[in-house]
């Protein structure tokens, strides 16, 4: 017989399943629950990619590292500092745990909290003076002690490009600026102490402390005059350069100097245009009309005219050396047109021409630096020399101190003497006519530059030419 079963026993099966899945939901869902409130707020800790332990919360962490940071910040105001707690990361637990490490995390990150900085040294013919912040910040610091000594166009420029940028890559000024000794920046990782403030850097670099300097001696110097431009007395070159003997010193002779001078000196190359007048040559015409030793000026001339190009090197503001790199003519020198008399009389008149065309003086006859000075001594732009009175050649040679020199004597009680010539144009025994061209200027013998050193001997005895010579 078959049994059937009705409405009520599906129903009552239906409850008895809905009821053990409501069960299976409200487990699982309690379950993520719990599993959920346990890990809310929990972070794991790594550094250097090492996990090292779980907190309970990250802002903690946080807290604790901007603490840090802004601690190291106002120790060291100078420094870019760099930690192993840059690399500090932060990640919400994957895993279920019940406890946390808060304590055993900070005491960790407390030990890796040591700081360093970023740093540039600056190197000085290879010595260590310090470390800075960065290049830039040693950039600025060389513009800076550069500065006072750079051209006005240099400076100016520097000023203009100041808020932009000082890097190699700026236009070059006209000028050229450098440092004489090595300069090298080496980036370095070191203690945030050791990085000094631009202010004690520019002390240390900018210190004196005394050096030995060479200087070439120009044309046209002698001692005084570099002793006056260099700011020193007389005596420390005589010190310091033995080898000078009566003052005597020549166009590229190099001189030992010492100077208190920075750690840092600046060097500085500027070229210059100049136009300077150029000396218009003398042509001579004999005339057996005039007298001997007359001379009269047929036609004037008239100075040239040129662009020189001078290029000027200077340490810390003192010229060391101007050389002239270029030249354009501008307009040709006129030459001045003399007759020069030639009759002869074989015997001195007693009265005197000056030596040297337009002469300027540039050493008087009587003392000189404690010492008897036997003559008087010309400079002129036209090189000639002339006989001052008619007379014999006595002597043409070099004669010690003097070095070429000529004397005439006039075979009238006087005999003139022309010294440090560089070119000797008469022979002994010679008859010359009062203005006859005698030799070339020059610098032989003991001299200090080139000129002429000019006697008047009376009876043997020198004697002051300016009391003979015409105007």
């Amino acid at each position: 017989m078959k049994r059937h079963i009705g409405w009520n026993g599906n129903w009552h099966c239906f409850l008895q399943w809905f009821t053990a899945l409501a069960v299976i939901i409200g487990i699982s869902v309690s379950g993520r629950w719990f599993v959920k409130s346990h890990m809310s707020g929990k972070m794991d800790v790594f550094l250097d990619d090492q996990w090292i332990g779980t907190v309970s919360s990250a802002d903690m962490v946080i807290r604790w590292k901007e603490s840090v940071y802004n601690n190291w910040r106002e120790r060291f105001a100078h420094a870019d500092i760099v930690s192993k707690l840059d690399r500090l990361r932060l990640k919400q637990t994957e895993r279920f745990r019940l406890g946390t490490d808060d304590e055993q995390v900070m005491q960790s990150l407390r030990q890796a909290a040591v700081p360093s900085a970023l740093a540039v040294e600056i190197v000085v013919d290879g010595l260590s003076f310090g470390y800075i912040r960065n290049r830039e910040a040693a950039e600025e610091l060389f513009e800076r002690l550069k500065r006072p000594f750079a051209p006005a166009s240099y400076r100016a420029l520097s000023e203009r490009l100041r808020p932009v940028s000082m890097s190699a890559s700026a236009a070059a000024p006209a000028a050229q600026v450098e440092f004489v000794e090595a300069v090298e920046l080496r980036e370095r990782t070191v203690p945030p102490e050791l990085v000094e403030p631009p202010e004690e850097l520019f002390r240390k670099l900018s210190a004196e402390r005394e050096q030995a300097q060479e200087y070439i001696v120009q044309k046209g110097d002698c001692i005084s005059v570099i002793a006056a431009r260099l700011g020193i007395p007389q005596r420390d070159i005589y010190e310091l350069n033995p080898w000078i003997e009566n003052d005597l010193i020549r166009p590229g002779d190099r001189l030992v100097w010492k100077k208190n001078k920075p750690v840092l000196s600046v060097k500085t190359v500027e070229t210059r245009q100049e136009t300077v007048k150029i000396p218009n040559p003398i042509i001579y015409e004999k005339d057996e009309t005039l007298d001997s030793g007359v001379i009269q000026i047929a036609s004037e001339g008239k100075p040239g005219i040129k662009r020189v190009s001078i290029s000027s090197v200077k340490i810390d503001g003192q010229l060391v050396e101007n050389k002239t790199v270029g030249e354009t003519l501008i307009e040709e020198p006129v030459p001045t047109v003399v007759k020069q008399g030639t009759k002869r009389s074989g015997i001195g008149t007693g009265s005197f021409v000056h030596p040297v065309i337009k002469p300027t003086i540039t050493s008087e006859f009587g003392l000189r630096w404690g010492k008897s000075h036997t003559g008087t001594d010309f400079v002129s732009d036209e090189p000639s020399i002339l006989a001052a009175d008619s007379g014999k050649v006595a002597f043409a040679g070099i004669k010690s101190g003097y070095g070429n020199c000529i004397i005439i004597d006039h075979q009238n009680g006087y005999e003139t003497l022309y010294g440090h010539l560089s070119k000797i144009g008469v022979r002994v025994g010679d008859n010359v006519a009062k203005g006859d061209k005698i030799g070339v200027m020059g610098s032989t013998g003991k001299s200090t530059g080139v000129h002429l050193h000019f006697e008047i001997i009376r009876n043997g005895k020198q004697e002051n030419p300016m009391k003979y010579l015409r105007s």
